[in-house]
């Protein structure tokens, strides 16, 4: 099987960081947050200025509700914060910037090919693309390791169930060993079926790097490279 490579550039080869969770809060949270440990310290400083028990009942009421209304606004501050899966630091993988592309492909394959997978690598966190259809690669782009691609157990169920599979975090899967031809330590992982011939491997920089939106892109540009594929069997297209 004949194979264009082309070589782009330079070679990413950076420490592997462990991935981690960015947790950001709001000015409103942060507010929340502040006035309620205020109004705690000052609760507990007036309790303790009053020796411990208060002089009237009116006194001893309004403890309890501003203590009611300082707890609640740490709880609302705390609960505001939140946590953006998508806001993680990109790993730092090994792996050389280049593409591959099978020979023989018409030209119309070529294009669909090519257009497709720049516009995952520029507009994802996508990190290198390979595409199977027949068990043959066609194409392989972004970081490339120089292992060929190996079908799995992942990769059969995909084709055969013809339903996408998308490995968060592949740290939670160690069993997973038929992804030797990514980048060492990706993170996460997504198969795309292209009809029960095919399929689309794309690794992400991160765990949980792709979206809602990432994913119907993905859905529908293998519906769109399918068709190609199969128009180009068929000779519709040169």
């Amino acid at each position: 099987m004949g194979v264009l490579i082309f070589q782009q550039g330079w070679a990413w080869s950076a420490k592997v960081e462990p991935p981690w969770r960015q947790q950001s809060m709001t000015t409103g949270a942060r507010l929340s947050l502040f006035s309620g440990s205020i109004g705690a310290l000052a609760l507990a400083l007036n309790h303790l200025l009053s020796g411990g028990s208060p002089a009237h009942v009116s006194l001893g009421r309004a403890d309890v509700v501003g203590s009611l209304m300082a707890v609640g606004l740490m709880v609302v501050g705390l609960n505001w914060t939140r946590v953006d899966p998508t806001a993680q630091r990109p790993l730092a993988l090994t792996g050389e910037q280049g593409l591959q592309l099978a020979e023989g492909l018409a030209e119309g394959v070529r294009e669909e090919l090519g257009w497709g997978s720049q516009m995952l690598l520029l507009n994802t966190a996508a990190v290198a693309i390979h595409c199977i259809w027949k068990q043959r690669p066609l194409l392989s782009r972004g970081l490339l390791t120089g292992t060929p691609y190996q079908d799995g157990p992942l990769a059969q169920r995909v084709l055969r169930r013809q339903q996408r599979l998308y490995l968060v975090n592949l740290k939670l899967f160690p069993g997973c060993r038929e992804f030797t031809y990514l980048p060492e330590g990706t993170p996460a992982v997504l198969l795309e079926p292209l009809g029960p011939q095919g399929l689309l491997v794309v690794a992400g920089a991160k765990p949980r790097c792709f979206n809602a939106a990432d994913l119907g892109w993905m859905e529908g540009w293998c519906q769109r490279l399918r068709q190609r594929l199969e128009e180009a069997e068929a000779g519709k297209i040169p």
